[in-house]
């Protein structure tokens, strides 16, 4: 099997994987300079980098190189630790570089009013594909969205139907309506994308939450939720909500825990907003809820979404 070509076959079904490249050696090694090797996520192979400890050594540096997203350089000396040549008497040394490959991160927009569009525009420069699922095609159409991949303007249902999200893809959710917007959630809980953004001020975050717990959803799929979207940054035009969901999305791309107490999740913001509302009902002045950032940085500020646009 060609190393080159399985990289090619993994990157396209959306999942990582790590290129082991010798670089530099000196004296006898179990291999030969510019030998490759292939890691999947899993830890399977394809190609070699000689075999032995050595390899095994190389192959937990690439696992561990694909969570962390960072490539990074292993040196062995065979000399000095006998133990990786494994009875081979290579006696050499040598530098393997390890690349992490990632396909490009697919962003499904559900919504092409202004908010989405411009939400598509931002994730360009962000090198973020993008699929557009809206079933108003005089919104969802080629001349709107000229850099999307992929175009969904029929029926919602037959849509969600269709796409199949990764566990390294990402959900943007700003239809038209209340209804939509927890239909298309409904869904998203249900799939392992790295990323569900759903549009809306605090009270539509607690409307939504309410029913979709009714109807099943737990709390720790809440938890994956981000709503309000993007980052706190005090957006309030479409441009500036565009630039937070985009910014929150490279966030959860990179692993950024800078970035967590900006994000907003929705378990607690629908939790705190329930509580002002009894709070308000015994009798208590109605200020906005506040959500202190949690030592894990789950938690971030409350703050009124802006409306789509």
């Amino acid at each position: 099997m060609d190393v080159y070509e399985e990289l090619i076959r993994e990157r396209d079904a959306g999942r990582n994987c790590a290129l082991a490249v010798i670089v530099n050696a000196t004296g006898s090694i179990p291999s030969y300079e510019t030998a490759k090797m292939l890691v999947r996520e899993d830890g399977s192979i394809v190609g070699t980098v000689g075999g032995g400890a050595g390899e095994g050594a190389v192959i937990r540096e690439a696992k561990e190189a694909i969570a962390s997203g960072k490539p990074r350089m292993v040196s062995f000396d065979l000399h000095e630790n006998p133990r990786m040549d494994l009875g081979m008497v290579c006696g050499g040394s040598l530098d393997v570089f390890i690349e992490v490959i990632r396909p490009a991160p697919v962003a499904y927009l559900f919504g092409a009013g202004h908010v989405g569009c411009l939400t598509a525009q931002a994730a360009k420069l962000a090198r973020i594909q993008v699929e557009v699922i809206d079933d108003r095609p005089e919104f969802a159409n080629q001349e709107r969205f000229p850099d999307a991949r992929a175009i969904h303007a029929g029926e919602t249902e037959a849509s969600l139907a269709a796409l199949k999200p990764n566990s390294h893809s990402l959900i943007f959710i700003a239809t038209r309506g209340h209804a939509s917007d927890a239909r298309v959630l409904r869904w998203a809980v249900d799939t392992p994308a790295a990323y569900i953004g759903m549009i809306g001020s605090r009270r539509k975050v607690q409307f939504v939450y309410g029913n979709l717990k009714a109807d099943g959803v737990s709390d720790e799929q809440f938890a994956r939720v981000h709503a309000p979207v993007g980052l706190d940054i005090g957006a309030v035009t479409p441009e500036e909500i565009a630039i937070s969901v985009v910014a929150e999305m490279v966030a959860t791309i990179r692993k950024s825990a800078a970035a967590r107490p900006a994000m907003r999740n929705m378990r607690e913001v629908a939790a705190a907003t329930e509580r002002k509302i009894s709070q308000s009902k015994s009798g208590g002045r109605d200020a906005a809820p506040d959500i202190s950032p949690s030592p894990h940085g789950k938690g971030g500020r409350v703050v009124a979404g802006a409306s789509k646009l």
